[in-house]
């Protein structure tokens, strides 16, 4: 570990593998699914969607400032001399609030971040914050890189509210995009084909050369973020396509029939 820990949250949707290689700390969403505690893991990914598809109650809650602070106590006791703590919009969510809270008792310094963004966002400015530290550079130099890629972030997605979703007042294939903390609406579309579509032509609309990221929530609809992705591959100014799931932290408000994507310009 270096002299600086990572720290974020799960609503990052960082895979395991990401977690262990990244060498970061993640501190899971509180999600309560049909009145019992839901871990919110890889593999049980599939049947939480089923179960929220077949009208479960879902409810979720930032991680407590006690389990902040015992993820920063976890870090110095490990070697670190700092923490890095960034984690999702404010404005969406306490998160940032509940951070903050425990960095006051920590027995490291502790700088909390607030990304401006959400969900997968969330994890790329993590990602550039870790890449930072790992070539040695300084807190500040970190989180200027985590900053800074979250304000080019742009993002459009599904989020279909009448199938276990808790996103306002969303029915159908509705197209929505998050702007300065709140969920606006792009278009009511007929169905996920005009959907996707739709957010093509949107994510198309970007100047220069970009990155994106293509996700989606239930099985259901993987075909539908297949087919967004390869729309963007055709693409000469994409710079590359990754794919993420969309685990419990995030699915909760969005639905099991949620997909979209996240972009930002590349000097690439």
């Amino acid at each position: 570990m270096s002299g600086i820990a990572v720290c974020t949250d799960s609503s990052a949707l960082f895979p395991a593998g990401v977690v262990a290689r990244l060498d970061i700390t993640v501190v899971p969403v509180q999600i309560t699914l049909n009145g019992q505690p839901h871990l919110g893991r890889e593999d049980e990914i599939d049947e939480f969607y089923a179960e929220l598809a077949a009208g479960a109650s879902v409810t979720t809650s930032q991680p407590s400032p006690g389990a902040f602070l015992g993820a920063y106590a976890s870090a110095a006791e490990g070697g670190a001399a700092e923490v890095l703590s960034i984690h999702l919009d404010a404005r969406v969510s306490g998160t940032v609030a509940s951070a903050e809270l425990a960095a006051g008792e920590a027995p490291v310094p502790v700088t909390v971040v607030d990304t401006g963004t959400v969900s997968f966002g969330v994890g790329a400015c993590v990602r550039a914050a870790a890449d930072a530290v790992a070539v040695g550079g300084s807190t500040n130099e970190a989180v200027v890189a985590a900053r800074e890629l979250g304000s080019k972030l742009q993002n459009v997605f599904v989020a279909a509210g009448g199938h276990g979703g808790r996103i306002g007042d969303v029915s159908g294939w509705a197209v929505l995009e998050l702007v300065e903390g709140k969920t606006q609406p792009l278009a009511a579309c007929g169905g996920v084909d005009e959907a996707v579509e739709l957010m093509a032509e949107r994510i198309g609309d970007a100047p220069g050369r970009f990155r994106a990221a293509v996700g989606h929530a239930g099985v259901v609809t993987e075909p539908a973020a297949d087919a967004l992705a390869q729309s963007l591959t055709r693409s000469s100014r994409v710079v590359e396509v990754e794919r993420y799931r969309v685990g419990p932290a995030v699915g909760a408000h969005t639905g099991p029939l949620s997909f979209g994507a996240f972009w930002w310009p590349t000097a690439e």
